[in-house]
């Protein structure tokens, strides 16, 4: 195999899109369904930075706060989607009692990798500070979907993590950005190989991360179904709480859709 069929090799093998069923429909069906919940249930737009996509979006309970509160971080491989893309989730966590804000970051290729992580970071401390005030409990989950689940889990490792997380809730994610290095979904982000192995969690020591919920679908690609099961089993050997969930019969983009009935 040459050089340039490798590399489309690759790309094939990391664009869930072609292993999906109707992933445009998917996201068109989410899309309107967070739209009908703004409708009905305004979120607050809070600002956490100056740039205009250092934001989020938080839903409150109707009922008699201070809620526990689910942060999410947006999937779209650093480059696509925002905050609205996956507020169609806050609707089951508000009948749990608990508050939901999906967070904004800014996307490549204005900014790189690193910006994202520290971004939300600086939006989940945000919602730390300011917790009593906008009537949460102080407890908080952190959740990414696929290149949101790699900023959610990076924004808890190295220098500088984030604290006061009480879990992960990881799903469809990429943990190993190395077989995305001169592939079509590399080209806005630019990694080269000291980037990539610094910005994958599977490069990293593990220790000390909050229990993670490891999410995939049936219909993932392997090649971040196989990732998500090399988390699992790093993050069990270095002593970190860990339960990997397959979901029968969904995809990359509908699974945001199946995750009612997973424990918590």
């Amino acid at each position: 195999m040459s050089f340039c069929e490798e590399r489309d090799a690759r790309g094939r093998a990391y664009s869930p899109s072609l292993w999906a069923r109707d992933f445009e429909a998917t996201l068109d069906r989410q899309a309107e369904r967070g739209a009908c919940l703004r409708a009905r249930h305004q979120p607050r737009r809070l600002a956490y930075g100056a740039h205009a996509l250092e934001g989020l979006n938080l839903f409150l309970p109707e009922n008699q706060g201070p809620w526990p509160l689910m942060v999410f971080l947006h999937g779209g491989y650093w480059q696509q989607l925002d905050a609205m893309a996956t507020d169609f989730m806050a609707e089951s966590w508000l009948s749990r009692g608990w508050a939901f804000a999906s967070l904004d970051y800014p996307l490549a290729p204005e900014v790189n990798i690193e910006t994202m992580v520290a971004a939300c970071q600086q939006g989940v401390r945000y919602l730390q500070r300011e917790a009593s005030t906008l009537g949460l409990n102080g407890r908080i989950y952190l959740g990414g979907h696929s290149a949101g689940a790699q900023l959610a889990i990076m924004s808890c490792l190295g220098n500088g993590r984030l604290e006061g997380i009480e879990a992960l809730w990881l799903i469809s994610g990429i943990y190993d950005l190395r077989p995305l290095a001169g592939t079509y979904i590399d080209e806005p982000l630019q990694l080269d190989g000291a980037q990539a192995e610094r910005l994958s969690p599977l490069c990293h020591d593990l220790q000390g991360l909050p229990p993670l919920m490891l999410v995939h679908g049936e219909f993932d690609p392997p090649s971040f179904r196989s990732q998500g099961e090399a988390l699992y089993e790093r993050a069990l050997a270095t002593g970190v709480a860990a339960e990997l969930c397959p979901l029968p019969n969904c995809d990359h983009f509908d699974i945001l859709e199946r995750l009612e009935a997973l424990p918590f």
